[in-house]
């Protein structure tokens, strides 16, 4: 007993001594203190996962992400033992910008290089020319310590090749202009302007025939600056694509007391608002804000009885509704959402 506890203190103390502050081990920390067969014991007994060549992150640590962030740290891992400096594009430059998720992120880390370097993909890891996206390079900007491509470029490339609904979340998410709720309170910060991004579909449009050219000014077309979210995103693309009419978005609404809500949508032919209810609403940091899931849904419970004694009926949906076109088809039709002439 005092020798397995031991020994898992020894473990402690091995991570804890090589963990680098952005939460990586690296196998060349490892040896250049004389402690690689430590590292290789460690990682024997599954008490820290390789993300890729010399390359790991605790155990403990990685069973507790979700995919999203599994998917940055195997990007950070890439950036930390390259040689130079990488321009991370498309899929790894849509996580480190922080874009909704498409239906699954790649294995594969997505890097742009310059078109006369000569390099090309290898396993796990997938190189684009810069002119791939569409135009050349402006720049990278810097992002949580990596390199990437600009938000606007970023979410030109992803609509050539992702879905129309998911192409139209990440342009939404790119320009979304955050509401001032309360005085000094945002949801959230603009990573691109409408300008940026219609100048990066502008120069897609000139540079030639290119596959995914029309998917991407059709999703830019459709982009809004008033989607909070990727399922509101994905609900109202889901929406124009099964031939309803277009609801108003992010409309306020006040009571004797004071702000009410800012509702997801709003018919106003039919006084009807639609929300879209997202699990991370009950779960995530950003949304709970300290409080815990039974008071998010007493809150919630709140803010629709105000709604609803303003005068309008609420309707509401989760991802398994939007995500199925024939069952949100029915459910729009239920609720009497009309269709677009």
């Amino acid at each position: 007993m005092a020798t397995t506890a031991s020994s898992e203190s020894a473990s402690n103390y091995l991570i804890a001594a090589l963990l680098r502050p952005d939460g990586l081990i690296l196998a060349s920390d490892a040896a250049a203190v004389g402690l690689h067969e430590a590292l290789r014991t460690e990682f024997t007994h599954h008490r820290i996962t390789r993300l890729r060549r010399g390359v790991y992150l605790p155990t403990a640590h990685w069973e507790h992400l979700d995919l999203d962030a599994r998917y940055l740290f195997c990007i950070r891992a890439y950036a930390a033992v390259s040689a130079d400096p990488q321009v991370f594009s498309h899929h790894s430059a849509a996580v480190i910008w922080g874009f909704p998720r498409p239906s699954h992120w790649p294995r594969e880390v997505h890097v742009t290089v310059p078109p006369a370097s000569g390099g090309r993909s290898k396993p796990g890891i997938v190189r684009h020319g810069a002119t791939d996206q569409g135009s050349l390079s402006t720049g990278a900007v810097r992002r949580g310590g990596l390199l990437v491509t600009s938000a606007a470029e970023t979410a030109v490339a992803m609509a050539r090749i992702l879905p129309f609904p998911e192409s139209v979340a990440m342009m939404d998410r790119a320009i979304h202009v955050p509401r001032m709720v309360l005085p000094g309170g945002s949801s959230g910060t603009t990573l691109a302007t409408r300008d940026e991004l219609q100048a990066a579909l502008d120069t897609l449009e000139s540079s030639g025939r290119r596959y995914g050219k029309t998917a991407a000014l059709r999703a830019g077309d459709f982009a809004s600056t008033q989607s909070d979210s990727g399922g509101e995103s994905i609900s109202r693309a889901h929406m124009f694509l099964l031939g309803f009419a277009a609801p108003e978005l992010q409309v306020r609404f006040d009571d004797a007391a004071g702000f009410v809500a800012f509702v997801d949508f709003f018919w106003r032919s039919i006084n009807r608002v639609g929300e879209f209810d997202g699990l991370g609403k009950y779960v995530k940091d950003a949304y709970t804000r300290g409080r815990t899931t039974a008071e998010v849904v007493m809150d919630e419970k709140r803010r629709e009885d105000r709604i609803r004694a303003c005068g309008p009926s609420v309707s509401r949906w989760d991802w398994q509704i939007a995500r199925n076109l024939t069952a949100f088809g029915a459910f729009l039709a239920r609720i009497g959402v009309p269709r677009a002439r």
